[in-house]
Parts: structure tokens; C-alpha cells; sequence
């Protein structure tokens, strides 16, 4: 929960730091980015071929986990990155109460999601027919 929490409140706070324009040297960690990636495309695979025996399913989750993981890596890292750059304008805010605060309910809807995957995919296939 902790460790969700902290990743989505830095990603958060990454888009903040986008969209204003204010966190420089993107292109710089950028690389970093793209390796944290592949090492999740590759994990994934490995840990997921222990799970499904269907190759096409293996490959798509592990692109998804891999699209997943460049997203909260790049806005996280970012995130970072604007805390470090602007911590003092972020603090005195109170920016990043509210960000903790958005991650922190995102951390709550995705645990419900995944504890109910069930029931959502039974909903989504009624929703469909």
C-alpha cells in the first residue's frame, strides 16, 4: 500500500511538473526510463510463463505491465525530479497534501480493483452482450 501510495503520489506529481513545464532535463533520464522498461517486459515474461501456458497471453500482459511500468517510471521519476527542482514552492503549496492525497485514493481504487476483478469482468461481459 505504502509503496503504491508513493508512486502514485510521485507520478502525480511528475504530470504536475509536465504540464506546468517546470521539471527540465526529461530527455537527459529518459534512457533510464526505457531501461526500467525493458527490465519489466523482460520480468514479466519470465514470471508469467510460470502462470499461463498461452504465449499470446504472456505477451500481452507483459506489454501491458511493460506500458504500465514506462508511464509510472517516466511520471514518477519526473516527479521526482520536480519535488527536487521546485521542493520548496511544492512544500510551502501544500501541492503535495493534495497529490499525497490523490495517491492515496488511486492506491484504494486499484487495490478494490483487483480484489474484484472477478465481479468487473462479469460486468463488463453483461454490459456486452
Amino acid at each position: 500500500m505504502v509503496a503504491s501510495t508513493i508512486a502514485l503520489t510521485a507520478s502525480f506529481l511528475g504530470l504536475v511538473g509536465l504540464l506546468t513545464g517546470e521539471v527540465t532535463g526529461l530527455t537527459d533520464r529518459l534512457p533510464f526510463y526505457v531501461l526500467v522498461t525493458a527490465i519489466a517486459f523482460v520480468g514479466a515474461i519470465v514470471i508469467l510463463e510460470e502462470e499461463y501456458r498461452e504465449g499470446a497471453r504472456v505477451l500481452q500482459l507483459s506489454i501491458l505491465i511493460a506500458a504500465l511500468t514506462f508511464v509510472l517510471a517516466t511520471f514518477g521519476g519526473e516527479g521526482a525530479s520536480y519535488l527536487f527542482q521546485n521542493r520548496e514552492d511544492v512544500i510551502t503549496s501544500q501541492l503535495l497534501f493534495y497529490i499525497l492525497a490523490a495517491g492515496l485514493i488511486g492506491t484504494g481504487v486499484c487495490y478494490w480493483a483487483l480484489r474484484h476483478r472477478a465481479e468487473l469482468a462479469r460486468a463488463s461481459s453483461d454490459l456486452g452482450s
